[in-house]
């Protein structure tokens, strides 16, 4: 009911289609940006296949425009589909550190060693929680 031609061949990340341009020498391309210069023409230099139906793996050349890099990023926000995880600190799903332990750690009352055996990290997690490199919301 959208409208969409959705691509039934070989897809490649993020659900874009991917087809094969001749010989293996010519490669491959996105289904919509091969669908794009059928019907369209060339794609200008510096250019992206932006989706109007935001569906990766429609070619239909209605749902198809020309756009810069950043009409595409701005796309993506309106649409929102540009979430980023919140890894930092502990949200981290592979964080041996708390917040609490971090505290601790830069009261520098041990040395880095000592600090590493008791959280289970290495001596240089250490130094870079006392440089400030690693945990510098907290």
């Amino acid at each position: 009911m959208s409208g969409c031609w959705l691509w039934e061949g070989a897809v490649k990340e993020l659900g874009y289609g991917v087809i094969g341009l001749g010989t293996r020498e010519q490669g491959t391309d996105k289904a919509h940006r091969v669908a794009y210069r059928l019907y369209k023409g060339e794609i200008p230099e510096g250019l992206c296949v932006l989706h109007s139906c935001d569906n990766p793996a429609c070619v239909n050349p209605n749902h198809l425009r020309v756009g810069t890099l950043s009409d595409n990023m701005r796309d993506c926000v309106a649409r929102k589909r540009n979430f980023v995880p919140n890894n930092r600190g502990e949200n981290a799903k592979w964080a041996k550190l708390t917040k609490e332990s971090v505290d601790h750690i830069r009261q520098r009352v041990m040395s880095g060693v000592e600090y590493a055996r008791i959280y289970g990290v290495s001596k240089s997690t250490v130094y870079q929680v006392w440089c400030g490199a690693n945990w510098k919301t907290v």
